[in-house]
């Protein structure tokens, strides 16, 4: 058991760790990244249950088989500088039904991103947007991503 609970972290700072350098690397848009005025945005959707299990209480916890772990990665499109002082939401809908909204909240260590657990529980699309309000900004910036649950 511990070790299928260590597999679980590996699998999710490993999948942070490929998301992130890969993004820096990629000078385009794609399915995970967003390029948006000046900065880079990164999407990480984990099922909870890849996620060990004391981490599952983080955000409040995690609430059964169709919690999803959104995760948001935000750097400086120039400098690559990662961007720690941002508040940042997120609302997911599946297609033509209402989302639900939820702040991200900044995960520190070693790889500072924002998350919070959202719960998908029908298979097929969906919409996953993303408000991004930095310091000193007088309105946020709003990216859009797809998802497809089932391709995670």
């Amino acid at each position: 058991m511990q070790k299928e609970g260590n597999m679980r972290c590996f699998g999710l700072k490993l999948f942070l760790a490929l998301l992130l350098a890969a993004g820096v690397a990629a000078a385009g848009d794609s399915r995970w990244h967003k390029r948006v005025d000046g900065m880079s945005v990164y999407l990480g959707v984990i099922p909870s249950k890849l996620i060990k299990e004391d981490e599952k209480n983080m955000h409040g916890g995690a609430k059964g088989d169709d919690s999803y772990h959104i995760l948001v990665a935000l750097f400086d499109a120039e400098s690559g500088e990662r961007i720690g002082d941002a508040r940042v939401k997120a609302t997911v809908s599946s297609v033509g039904m209402r989302g639900a909204e939820k702040s991200l909240q900044p995960m520190s260590g070693e790889l500072l991103s924002y998350g919070n657990y959202f719960t998908l529980d029908r298979g097929g699309r969906y919409d996953i947007e993303v408000e991004i309000l930095r310091k000193g900004a007088e309105k946020p910036i709003v990216v859009d991503f797809d998802f497809s649950r089932g391709e995670e």
